[in-house]
């Protein structure tokens, strides 16, 4: 890895804050300059652990956010029912299941829940099966359909809320990104929706950008925004990383 490798580059990040620290420290690593831009704000919610003795036969985590603020509230669970199948939306969802101890099946490819819910099958019996899907307050209601066409009981566990940022982004930000917008990450449709609002009049310095996503879907909605250049990269962390560096080295080579 060069480590000036995004020398002289400016890299809007538009994650919530608590998920930013990565990539900040990343890009800084790597001689970048990086401006945080959050869409979203997550807060934590402080709800009442899942009871060891509710019956279940499948956790689903819908996010790594989902993993960080509610595992502790299944931990008795999986404890007491050690057999309870885990099941994650999202390699980087896995990658926080693994970093807590537990073994999560995850869908191959970028297919999101519907995928999930298919593969799934293959592992449980879902029209008899008891689903828990932990999530952010308001539910993922397209996968708790899925897994009620399939027969699931669907349960869920909210532990944390989403709120919108849709603020006008101020003068000193602006300015510093006029100046050059390099390239940008956003990790969710709202918040790339959020931030095309907060950038209402100035759209232009997005579009131009390349921007570096964590999923097909998220490509597909930026370029109807007018994005031009998209790169899907396979999780939210090292690899979007790499793909920065990737691209800017490609820039340099044809130069």
């Amino acid at each position: 890895m060069d480590m000036r490798s995004l020398a002289e580059k400016t890299i809007l990040i538009g994650r919530p804050r608590f998920q930013s620290e990565y990539l900040v420290k990343q890009v800084e690593a790597l001689a970048g300059q990086a401006v945080l831009c959050p869409g979203l704000d997550i807060q934590e919610l402080v709800m009442d652990p899942v009871s060891p003795s509710d019956a279940y036969d499948a956790i689903i985590f819908v996010s790594p956010t989902s993993v960080e603020m509610g595992w502790r509230n299944v931990s008795e669970l999986l404890k007491a029912q050690p057999g309870i199948q885990l099941a994650a939306v999202g390699r980087s969802t896995a990658e926080k299941i693994k970093a807590k101890g537990g073994l999560a099946f995850a869908p191959e490819g970028q297919g999101g829940g519907a995928s999930l819910v298919k593969q799934l099958q293959g592992e449980l019996n879902l029209s008899s099966s008891t689903v828990l899907v932990v999530s952010a307050e308001g539910g993922s209601e397209g996968l708790e359909q899925l897994l009620g066409c399939e027969g699931s009981v669907v349960k869920t566990h909210a532990c944390y809320r989403r709120s919108d940022i849709q603020d006008p982004i101020g003068a000193g930000m602006l300015a510093q990104l006029e100046m050059g917008l390099d390239g940008w990450i956003v990790t969710s449709r709202k918040s790339l929706a959020n931030i095309f609002v907060q950038f209402q009049g100035q759209e232009a310095l997005l579009t131009a950008a390349p921007l570096f996503v964590n999923h097909s879907t998220i490509a597909e909605k930026a370029m109807a925004l007018g994005v031009t250049t998209v790169f899907v990269c396979q999780d939210a962390g090292e690899a979007m990383v790499h793909s920065l560096e990737d691209w800017f080295q490609s820039l340099g080579l044809e130069q």
